[in-house]
C-alpha cells in the first residue's frame, strides 16, 4: 500500500486541486480506479473518521446479534440484555476464528463456532470448555492474556449504528451537530424508520458499480445534473433550480463534514408528488420549510422532506463498487400505522426510481474514468461549490494521514 498521497497524485495535481473553484481541477480518473488509492482512503478515511455501518433495528431485541463487514474489517454488533448496543471485532483470541459467524436472536450468551469459547453480551470470557482439559475451563489459566472481544467505539442516531475503529474518535456529539443545525425545523426524536406490509423496518439494499466518491458526488451534491437525468424535474418548472438569470433557487449548506442541497419547500410545490402524511415539525402547528438532499462525510446519506426523511447507508467495496442500504422514517403514528402502510411503499417506491436513474449515470461515469483523455475535469462556480469542498476534503484526509 502506498504510504501517501505523494505517491499517488503529482505534485501539479494536487495543486490543481487545491486551486480556487474558478481554476481548479477535480481529483483525477485514477482516485477513483486505482486500487493503492482506495487502501488509502480505507486507511485515512474509513478507519478514523465515524462511518454509518448498520440499521440499528436489525439488532432490535435484547440477545439480537449480527455479525457484518465495514473495508473487509468483521465486526460483531449485539444487542445486550440491558437493551445497549455495541460492537466488538469479530475474532475469538485463541483460535483467530470468526466470534460469531451467523445473525441470531434471544441469545444469552455467544458461544463462539471453532472451540466453543463462551463470551456474556457485553463481551467478556465467561467459559474455555476443555481449554485446558476440564470441562468448562479454569479461566485462571489464562491470567494476563487478552481473551475477551474488543469493543469498537459505536453510537446511534436516526436508526443508524456508528463506528468509529480510530484510537482517539472525535466527540459523536460533535460529529452529529451539523445534522442537527440543518434540521433544526425537525422532529427527530418523535419520527421512527417505517414499517412494510409485514411489519419490518422497510430498507433496501443494492450495489451501484462506481467509486464510493462518485456515488458521493452525484446524490446530493452535484445540484445541476437533476433535471436531465430526473424524469420527475425534467417535467417541473421549478427545475433547475435557479429563480431568474443568475439568482438561484437553492443554497449550499456546507457544515463541517456536512454537505446538502438545500431549498424551501414552497418554492417547489409543483415538483414532488404530494404526500398525504402528518408532518414531522417540531411545532405540530408549523409544517417544516427547509428541505435537503445531504449526505454527512463519508458515508451518511439524508434527504429530508417535511413528512419524511430518507437514510441511507453507503459502504465501499472495492474501488469500483458501492453498497447502498436505505431506509425511510416518518412521524411515528404515520411509521406503523397499517393504514398508511401504501403512502410509505409510495414513498420508497419514489426514491428507488430516482435511485435507478443516478445509479445509470453513476455507473457511466465510471467507467467514463477508464478513457485516456480528460483525467481531470472542472468546476461550474454557480453550481459545484460543494463538490469543489468535497474533493479538498479528501486531500486533506490523505495528505493528513
Amino acid at each position: 500500500m502506498p504510504s501517501s498521497i505523494n505517491d499517488l497524485l503529482s505534485s501539479e495535481e494536487i495543486s490543481s486541486i487545491r486551486l480556487p473553484i474558478e481554476s481548479a481541477l477535480t481529483l483525477p480518473a485514477s482516485a477513483f480506479t486505482d486500487d493503492r488509492f482506495y487502501q488509502l482512503e480505507i486507511e485515512n478515511i474509513y478507519k478514523k473518521h465515524w462511518i454509518a455501518a448498520q440499521f440499528e433495528s436489525e439488532i432490535g431485541s435484547p440477545g439480537d446479534i449480527k455479525p457484518f463487514d465495514v473495508c473487509d474489517i468483521p465486526l460483531l454488533a449485539v444487542r445486550g440484555q440491558d437493551g445497549k448496543l455495541r460492537v466488538f471485532h469479530n475474532i475469538c483470541p485463541y483460535d483467530g476464528c470468526l466470534a460469531a459467524i451467523d445473525p441470531a436472536q434471544a441469545l444469552q450468551e455467544i458461544v463462539t463456532p471453532y472451540h466453543g469459547w463462551t463470551y456474556d453480551l457485553e463481551g467478556k470470557l465467561i467459559k474455555t470448555p476443555y481449554w485446558d482439559g476440564s470441562e468448562e475451563g479454569n479461566l485462571d489459566a489464562l491470567a494476563g492474556k487478552q481473551v475477551d472481544l474488543i469493543p469498537v467505539n459505536c453510537e446511534t442516531f436516526l436508526n443508524t449504528l456508528f463506528i468509529n475503529l480510530s484510537d482517539q474518535p472525535e466527540p459523536f456529539a460533535q460529529y452529529i451537530a451539523p445534522l442537527f443545525r440543518a434540521m433544526d425545523e425537525y422532529d427527530l426524536a418523535g419520527s421512527k424508520p417505517g414499517l412494510d406490509k409485514n411489519g419490518n423496518v422497510y430498507t433496501s439494499i443494492a450495489c451501484v458499480n462506481t467509486n464510493w466518491k462518485t456515488f458521493f458526488e452525484n446524490a446530493c451534491i452535484n445540484v445541476l445534473h437533476e433535471n436531465f437525468v430526473h424524469a420527475v424535474y425534467n417535467a417541473s418548472p421549478e427545475v433547475p433550480r435557479i429563480k431568474s438569470d443568475g439568482i438561484s433557487s437553492f443554497n449550499n449548506i456546507i457544515d463541517e463534514k456536512f454537505m446538502a442541497l438545500g431549498y424551501n419547500r414552497l418554492d417547489f410545490q409543483n415538483t414532488y408528488p404530494p404526500v398525504e402524511a402528518p408532518h414531522m415539525g417540531k411545532d405540530p402547528a408549523k409544517e417544516p420549510e427547509g428541505e435537503t438532499f445531504g449526505t454527512l462525510y463519508p458515508n451518511f446519506y439524508v434527504s429530508a422532506s417535511s413528512q419524511f426523511i430518507e437514510t441511507a447507508i453507503v459502504l465501499p467495496k472495492g474501488p469500483g463498487v458501492a453498497e447502498s442500504n436505505v431506509c425511510y422514517h416518518f412521524q411515528a403514528d404515520v411509521a406503523v400505522a397499517e393504514e398508511a402502510v401504501e403512502e410509505r411503499r409510495g414513498v420508497a417506491d419514489g426514491f428507488y426510481g430516482a435511485f435507478m436513474e443516478d445509479a445509470r449515470i453513476a455507473e457511466a461515469v465510471q467507467k467514463a474514468r477508464k478513457s485516456p483523455v480528460y483525467s481531470q475535469h472542472f468546476y461550474a462556480p454557480f453550481w459545484d461549490a460543494m463538490h469543489h469542498y468535497f474533493s479538498n476534503m479528501i486531500l486533506d484526509d490523505l495528505e493528513g494521514g
